[in-house]
Formats: structure tokens, sequence, C-alpha cells
């Protein structure tokens, strides 16, 4: 899974915004806060769900798995509803 070329985002302060910028049906703004956009950010590079989860469950040690699989799958759900998301 990568994310589609089509689609840009921003870090803005504590937010992370992003647009299509190409030929899509999505036509709007997906926000995302500090720990969506770290996951939006594993996608910008060919990757899987379970890689992400590993990453995520080594950064935040203290964090239930159970929870990380949850917003990783949150944020994956959320970039197929867009149409930002090359599986």
């Amino acid at each position: 899974m990568k994310l589609n070329d089509k689609f840009l985002f921003q870090d803005i302060d504590d937010t992370q915004v992003m647009v299509s910028a190409g030929d899509t049906a999505f036509n709007g703004i997906v926000r995302s806060n500090q720990t969506a956009a770290e996951i939006v950010n594993y996608f910008t590079e060919d990757t899987t769900r379970d890689a992400v989860v590993e990453k995520m469950c080594a950064k935040y040690d203290e964090a239930a798995r159970k929870d990380i699989e949850a917003d990783v799958d949150m944020v994956i759900a959320t970039l197929r509803k867009v149409g930002a998301l090359d599986e």
C-alpha cells in the first residue's frame, strides 16, 4: 500500500491536511491529528498494515497493541474511502 500521488498533504501546526491535486472523485479536505498524520506518513513509501502497526508499537510501547491496530485500521479506511491509497 502506498499513498496515491494525486493527493498532497501538508502538516500545519498539530494538524495534517490532505487534498486531491489530480483527477480523483474526492473533492474535499482530510484533516488528521498528529497520530493519524504519523500513520499517513508511513504510507509515503510502499508498506503494509502490519509493518505500520509494528512501527507504531515500537515507538509507542506503552500503548496497547489493539488500540494501535484500531488507529491504523481507521486511517487506512479513511484513505481508502477518499481514494488516496494505492493497493
